[in-house]
């Protein structure tokens, strides 16, 4: 019985590390420079000194390579965050976002837009973008509860990490300039620890 021959199966580049960091990097400064829409493999090739034959073998489509690279991505460090109180928390969370000059807010803005209409583009923006953010600022405002300077019951509650992280991302849409240190902290100031009816932790002798 004569069987019919199978297609082989696509040849799967193989990449080092280091190198998929390199192109990884272009990918992302690509994106913050001019968006997901003008973004095209040619680019990457050229900007990564990398054959436009070995980025297709690895990703078939653009889409799939700027899912990965977004998926390592470094974002604000803001999981190490840890001063003792809500307020030094917050404050240090405003340097570290403004250290990163609005690198992390101009790589997530670049891809909003065409995510929408892509469910895989859309899932590496949530899981390893946005959600590593609203991780760590749940367990900033825990660890505040549990302190009790934050009310368990106060209705903000729910709503403080997205607050924040939209400080965090959405200054530069909304006002066309990267997110500073002066101006997170007049924000978290004057809006979002009001919002919390916030209680400064007492010392120990205040007790």
């Amino acid at each position: 019985m004569q069987t019919t021959p199978t297609s082989p199966a696509p040849a799967t580049s193989r990449l080092s590390e280091d190198r998929q960091r390199v192109i990884f990097a272009a990918v992302r400064e690509l994106l913050k420079d001019g968006g997901f829409e003008t973004l095209t493999m040619d680019m990457v090739s050229a900007k990564a000194r990398t054959s436009k034959a070995t980025l297709y073998r690895r990703w078939q489509q653009k889409t799939h390579l700027v899912a990965a690279a977004l998926e390592q991505s470094e974002r604000i460090p803001i999981h190490t965050v840890d001063t003792g109180t809500l307020a030094g928390d917050l404050d240090e969370v405003a340097v570290r976002a403004g250290d990163d000059g609005g690198q992390c807010a101009r790589l997530l803005s670049s891809v909003t837009h065409a995510a929408r209409g892509d469910s895989r583009l859309a899932e590496a923006l949530r899981r390893h973008v946005v959600e590593g953010y609203l991780e760590s600022l749940r367990l900033l405002l825990h660890r505040a509860v549990e302190r009790g300077e934050v009310s368990r019951g106060c209705p903000a509650v729910a709503h403080f990490p997205h607050l924040v992280l939209g400080a965090m991302l959405s200054q530069r849409a909304v006002t066309g300039a990267d997110p500073d240190t002066a101006y997170l902290r007049a924000f978290f100031t004057c809006v979002v620890l009001p919002s919390l009816d916030h209680r400064p932790r007492r010392r120990r002798c205040d007790r």
